[in-house]
């Protein structure tokens, strides 16, 4: 990383291209096409669990991962730092595409996808290059960037390191959107950086077996909890909840 990353004036977005409407923003970002259903209640329900456990333990930077692929991780990334943003005005959040191999997170959120991560991690723009601002909030983004060659050597690299340092200074919550954990040592490593894993999981759908081989190759991060996806909601006299729920 670069002299330029330490500088606060830096950490203003120099590309602010941000979706017009929501229209540009995939409906699956809840929290923001439908932010008056269930599941976004559940993912604001998450965020207020975690705020909770910020009073007896750091959780400044917090990884979010699953297993295999498949299970709503980036989803659930998307959805809870917007809901993060959403809920404390006073707060500068920021969500990082982790993913090099297959990030989804500009596509969600309407953004094109370079500059990004991995031109950050090797020097070619600043920082404040590769940070989008979302629709006026206070949630900041870096997209994943062009694929990279080598994004298990990117993320264990010192660059990665120093950035991670440069964020925690500037910003009071920071998301990280992994990839998942068994197929690669991506999420190990990232997660060895961060105050916090959360781990997602497809109700009904990941084996129990996936589910322990990846807490045992966590082993050593910090796990916080688990993110229980697409659970059918329960029948208290409500009729027509069709989202999926997080729990």
């Amino acid at each position: 990383m670069g002299e330029g990353t330490e500088r606060a004036s830096n950490f203003l977005p120099r590309l602010d291209q941000a979706p017009r409407s929501n229209a540009e923003v995939d409906r699956s970002v809840i929290t923001i096409t439908a932010p008056a259903s269930v599941a976004a209640d559940q993912f604001r329900a998450l965020y207020f669990r975690l705020e909770r456990l910020k009073q007896v333990r750091p959780l400044k930077l917090l990884a979010i991962t699953s297993a295999v692929a498949g299970e709503g991780k980036t989803l659930t990334a998307v959805n809870l730092a917007l809901a993060a943003a959403r809920a404390n005005a006073d707060r500068r959040v920021l969500l990082v595409d982790a993913d090099l191999r297959r990030g989804q997170v500009a596509e969600l959120l309407g953004f094109r996808r370079t500059p990004g991560l991995k031109e950050l991690l090797e020097d070619e723009v600043e920082i404040g290059y590769a940070l989008r601002r979302f629709q006026g909030e206070r949630l900041v983004v870096v997209p994943c960037g062009a694929t990279s060659t080598e994004p298990t050597g990117a993320l264990a690299s010192q660059g990665m390191r120093k950035l991670l340092e440069s964020v925690r200074a500037h910003f009071d919550e920071v998301y990280l959107d992994v990839p998942p954990v068994l197929p690669f040592a991506d999420a190990a490593i990232v997660g060895g950086l961060a105050d916090g894993v959360l781990l997602v999981i497809r109700a009904n759908h990941t084996p129990a077996r996936h589910v322990r081989q990846a807490v045992e190759t966590l082993a050593g991060a910090p796990i916080v909890g688990c993110v229980l996806n697409r659970l059918e909601p329960v029948d208290a006299g409500y009729r027509g909840w069709k989202e999926p729920r997080v729990r």
